[in-house]
Order: structure tokens, then C-alpha cells, then sequence
């Protein structure tokens, strides 16, 4: 499963929601009603024990991420300044 695919597991899981109808991976998560501010605390909490990345308060507060395709490229930018990029890229000499 990537990376993708377990955000939007969680998600689906938690909120009791599936992507796809209605909701699509950009839509706002919040004025679908899948999400309130306690869903998006238990969110980055998520996101930062999968994929091993912290979220400040700042990052929380400023950069709301209200779609799927949101968080997953918050992740993907945050795992890419941890240089995660394991697997992906080959390492040169």
C-alpha cells in the first residue's frame, strides 16, 4: 500500500466516508462534513506516527490541508526534506 492509498485508508476508517462518490481526493474535507478540527488533530497525529514526521503547530494552524491530495503532498514534501526518498532515488558516487 503507498503512501496515498494509507492516508486514504485512514481516513475512509476513521470518518466513515469513501472516496470516490461524493468526495473525491480533492475535495474539501471540511465542507463535505467528513472532517472537523478534532478529525484533523487525530489526522496529523496519524500522519506523523506513520510516516515517522513531525507536524509543528504552525504547520497545523497556517497550512490547513483539507483534501486528500493536500495531505498527501504535505507528506510527500515533508518526507522529501527528511531526504525518505528511499527506494526511489539511487545514490551516486
Amino acid at each position: 500500500m503507498n503512501r496515498t492509498d494509507k492516508i486514504r485508508q485512514f481516513i475512509e476508517d476513521r470518518f466513515l466516508v469513501e472516496f470516490g462518490g461524493e468526495v473525491t481526493d480533492d475535495s474539501d474535507l471540511f465542507k463535505a462534513g467528513v472532517m472537523d478540527s478534532f478529525g484533523y488533530i487525530q489526522l496529523m497525529s496519524f500522519l506523523e506516527d506513520e510516516f515517522s514526521i513531525g507536524v509543528t503547530d504552525e504547520e497545523m494552524l497556517t497550512d490547513v490541508f483539507v483534501s486528500l491530495d493536500a495531505i498527501d503532498a504535505f507528506v510527500a514534501r515533508k518526507l522529501a526534506g527528511q531526504g525518505a526518498g528511499q527506494g526511489d532515488a539511487s545514490c551516486a558516487g
